[in-house]
């Protein structure tokens, strides 16, 4: 409920009041809750957030280890208190926009400066509004010598976001994702020259099923250029691939969704990419498909004038 998890302990006698910390090791940023308990279990559903009331939307967690420290008190004044406390590991599946490891997207943005800054998101389940936590944390400076900046994903290896840039010249270069506070972004690592030939870079999502996200790129002639993700930091993308002819085929595999099909290479491999109806994940990976293989007619096109 909520991306909640329940937390319980059971205590050997009620009327306590009780109070639980959930700590971050690395941080030492923690979670507060405390109630009065008239019998011996004490629980609570715990948001996945730092916040010392219940009430405060507080901030994403971070994933690792944490310890737990739980303090009874007695309400009759009778006894001492009753401490104990435990370990526990938080995991979340790597997320595309988190470059601060939390579980909650983060937007990168270029100030009048040219320094990065990183903003980071909150899902306030009281209002069911995403707010934004603080202000834009600084990453790093100089990125005015960008005429181009893209999250990717995970391009290098780590479960952390990578994003990319290119300059004026058309170098591309890799700033790895750190996945750690304050230095979300790692020192810059050359890619390549020659990227100035694209009007358009996006990347991010997992084109080809081996899970590593890609990079599309779209030249000055409107081809389709498809670099695949290596998982490495050296070299982040295979040689490019372009697609020869692209088609919207309309719904072909009949879910009342509108599909792709491509065509590259002297060899006219074929692909079908069955679209998905969200915007954010347009079309599903790719399956070979042998829809007009060895076509003799020439270029296929969505329409003939």
């Amino acid at each position: 409920m909520n991306n909640r998890v329940r937390l319980n302990w059971v205590l050997s006698h009620g009327n306590y009041t009780t109070t639980v910390e959930l700590i971050h090791k690395k941080s030492r940023q923690r979670y507060r809750y405390s109630a009065t308990q008239g019998y011996g279990s004490f629980g609570f559903l715990w948001r996945g957030n730092f916040a010392w009331t219940e009430s405060d939307p507080g901030k994403a967690a971070f994933n690792g280890d944490y310890t737990w420290e739980l303090t009874a008190k007695p309400t009759n004044g009778i006894g001492g208190d009753l401490r104990a406390s435990g370990d526990f590991k938080l995991t979340r599946t790597p997320k595309v926009h988190d470059f601060n490891n939390n579980g909650s997207p983060d937007l990168l943005v270029r100030d009048n400066r040219g320094d990065l800054r990183r903003l980071d998101t909150m899902w306030n389940v009281w209002n069911s509004k995403v707010v934004p936590v603080d202000n834009p944390e600084y990453v790093s400076g100089g990125w005015q010598q960008y005429n181009q900046i893209e999250a990717v994903g995970n391009v290098a290896g780590t479960s952390a976001p990578d994003v990319v840039s290119r300059d004026a010249s058309g170098v591309l270069w890799l700033h790895q994702g750190t996945g750690e506070e304050p230095k979300a972004l790692a020192n810059r690592l050359r890619i390549g020259p020659g990227w100035q030939v694209y009007t358009e870079l996006t990347g991010g999502s997992d084109l080809d099923g081996d899970g590593r996200a890609d990079l599309v790129a779209t030249d000055k002639r409107g081809d389709l250029w498809f670099y695949k993700g290596t998982g490495s930091a050296t070299e982040p993308f295979a040689p490019r691939r372009g697609y020869t002819d692209i088609v919207a085929i309309g719904d072909a595999n009949k879910d009342g969704r509108p599909d792709l099909y491509a065509t590259h290479g002297p060899n006219r491999t074929a692909y079908f990419y069955a679209g998905m109806g969200n915007w954010r994940t347009p079309f599903a990976n790719r399956w070979s498909t042998g829809l007009l293989v060895g076509n003799p007619y020439g270029i296929v096109f969505d329409r003939v004038s």
